[in-house]
């Protein structure tokens, strides 16, 4: 059986973000305006732009993440850090799609297999964390 290795890894949240960005497709969102959203509705953030820079999936630095959330709070989604009822009806709405996709997408897997996978990857997370701050 081959190891599992960064590159694994990559492949597999590229491919899962590229049918994210598929599903999203004509909703008018980005994939992270999405995440954004999704965090503006999961947890209550003074900074949700701080917060956003501090994902390293996300790809975003301070500025862009800055740049982010001013954008949804132009087009109404966003009111500071917290969903507006406008936000909150698209991102409902969104949701069910993308719900939709990722049980098609894990139909079928083992739960057992999906369990272990999580535990495995949680820890690469935290150890990658853990190594990063070691090296700072």
């Amino acid at each position: 059986m081959p190891a599992l290795t960064g590159q694994t890894i990559a492949e597999a949240q590229g491919a899962v973000r590229a049918l994210l960005d598929q599903t999203l497709a004509g909703s008018g969102l980005t994939g992270n305006e999405y995440v954004a959203l999704r965090v503006a509705t999961a947890r209550r953030t003074d900074d949700l732009a701080g917060f956003l820079a501090g994902q390293p999936q996300l790809g975003l630095d301070p500025a862009a993440a800055a740049a982010l959330v001013h954008g949804l709070q132009m087009r109404g989604l966003l009111v500071e850090s917290a969903i507006s009822p406008a936000g909150a009806e698209l991102f409902q709405r969104i949701t069910g799609r993308v719900a939709a996709t990722t049980t098609e997408l894990y139909a079928g897997m083992d739960e057992n297999d999906l369990a272990t996978a999580h535990r495995v990857l949680t820890a690469v997370i935290e150890r990658a964390g853990e190594l990063r701050s070691a090296r700072t």
